[in-house]
């Protein structure tokens, strides 16, 4: 027996306008992007287990993007069927995936100096060139063995501007992008987003 947490995948989460602008913003400041990071114990360290490039200067945009996840709490939080909290803090940082890249399964709860208050949701917002010049990279969202569901883990195409959203606590990967010799604008780019509790 197996169980897939609810999830949500929206399509056109904001204007065509702004979904560009914030792609270029991303792609200008490609050399400030760095090797990723994973948590563990406290700690943090770039590992095989998660190869991408993160920047957490979001600019003007960082508002931009909270307030928009912001308004849909509420909805995220019944879709979801999560027990209602206190909000916190938006956490926002952007992810940019060449060749390769890739994120092995884990959790989003893992606590850090600034994650005192846990993750509660997820929610991820995809950014690419149109026509899309990467292959794979999907999200693989990971049942786990409880309840008397008997279902299958479920592979999550990540569209330029869509927002998807799950638990926190729910298990899931990054699959392998494949990209070789596709320049840095045409990568696979997401915005990711942790809504914290109070």
């Amino acid at each position: 027996m197996a169980r897939l947490f609810p999830h949500m995948h929206l399509q056109n989460f904001f204007s065509d306008e702004l979904n560009a602008e914030i792609l270029a913003y991303a792609v200008d400041k490609q050399l400030d992007f760095k090797p990723s990071v994973v948590y563990s114990k406290g700690t943090q360290h770039v590992s095989d287990s998660r190869i991408s490039l993160t920047l957490h200067d979001c600019g003007i945009y960082k508002n931009i993007i909270q307030e928009g996840i912001s308004k849909l709490i509420p909805e995220m939080i019944t879709a979801l069927k999560l027990s209602r909290f206190n909000i916190g803090e938006i956490e926002v940082q952007f992810a940019a995936h060449g060749d390769g890249a890739l994120f092995t399964a884990h959790i989003d709860t893992a606590v850090h100096e600034k994650t005192e208050n846990p993750r509660v949701i997820s929610a991820v917002y995809y950014l690419h060139s149109i026509p899309r010049k990467f292959e794979g990279g999907n999200l693989r969202l990971h049942t786990i063995p409880i309840g008397e569901e008997d279902e299958k883990p479920k592979d999550i195409s990540p569209d330029n501007n869509s927002l998807l959203v799950f638990p926190s606590f729910a298990p899931h990967e990054v699959l392998p992008v494949i990209a070789p010799g596709v320049d840095f604008k045409d990568w696979r780019f997401a915005v990711n987003c942790w809504i914290h509790k109070a």
